[in-house]
């Protein structure tokens, strides 16, 4: 750091930072052993570690060990916009799609009433899905949007059938909010939604949940493919893109609580 900038640092504030990088990187640490790690006095250790649990950035254990608490992953949800969404979900995308040989998506609620796709990977079949991201659908002619739609609030299930009109895209198209309740219901107890040519004639989609630390839906992955071919190959499907929204849920939070807790 230049000295020009050195004079703005509040050294209490960089050394309460210095301790929670050192918890982040080492789980259950005692105030000797992040005063050794750190080069700290124990006792300026034992007030910083104090004030923090005090505001649950740390919770101590039974034995008097330290670890990251609570506050700290509210804090990396605040942090995780789009942009840091979409970099690190990309990856299994990729691996989504060339599992299954269909083109993945990611997905988000937008607007309340509507679903957007952030990110996609194009599947390498001759005959597969084209779309662009940014696109904006409503949310329950897609799986995604109705994942989604599944694990929100009995309130944002209310909101969105009172305000959204049901007009046919297809001859499959959810028509009614008592039909699409009746979906919410099933899809939540399953795990899974699907899009069987209610917005796209020829088009089939299989979307699951990504959960944040907090058991919220953020976000969904999801595969699309011609019908007949994703139809083929439907448990394998189901499966596969079931596991990615578990492994990007797992990694997400893994993130932030490295122990698991």
């Amino acid at each position: 750091m230049s000295e020009k900038n050195d004079k703005y640092i509040l050294q209490s504030v960089s050394n309460s930072l210095d301790i929670l990088d050192l918890l982040a990187e080492n789980k259950n640490l005692s105030v000797p052993e992040i005063a050794e790690l750190s080069g700290f006095g124990k006792s300026s250790v034992f007030r910083i570690l104090a004030t923090l649990e005090d505001k649950n950035y740390v919770k101590k254990s039974e034995d008097a060990r330290y670890s990251l608490d609570i506050k700290l992953a509210y804090l990396g949800q605040a942090a995780m916009d789009q942009d840091n969404l979409i970099k690190y979900c990309h990856p299994y995308l990729e691996t989504l799609s060339a599992k299954s040989g269909e083109t993945s998506h990611l997905t988000i609620s937008y607007r309340t009433f509507y679903i957007r796709f952030i990110d996609k990977v194009v599947s390498n079949a001759t005959i597969h899905m084209d779309s662009h991201t940014g696109f904006i659908r409503h949310s329950h002619y897609t799986a995604g949007g109705k994942i989604l739609l599944a694990y929100s609030s009995d309130l944002t299930q209310e909101n969105y059938i009172q305000n959204v009109s049901f007009d046919a895209m297809t001859k499959k198209s959810i028509l009614s909010g008592d039909a699409l309740m009746k979906e919410l219901k099933k899809i939540k107890k399953q795990g899974y939604a699907i899009d069987d040519e209610e917005s796209e004639y020829g088009l089939f989609c299989i979307a699951a949940p990504i959960f944040d630390f907090s058991g919220q839906a953020i976000a969904a992955v999801s595969i699309s493919g011609p019908t007949a071919r994703m139809l083929e190959n439907m448990e394998r499907n189901i499966m596969l893109v079931s596991e990615t929204g578990k492994a990007i849920t797992d990694m997400l939070c893994s993130a932030i609580f490295p122990d698991g807790k």
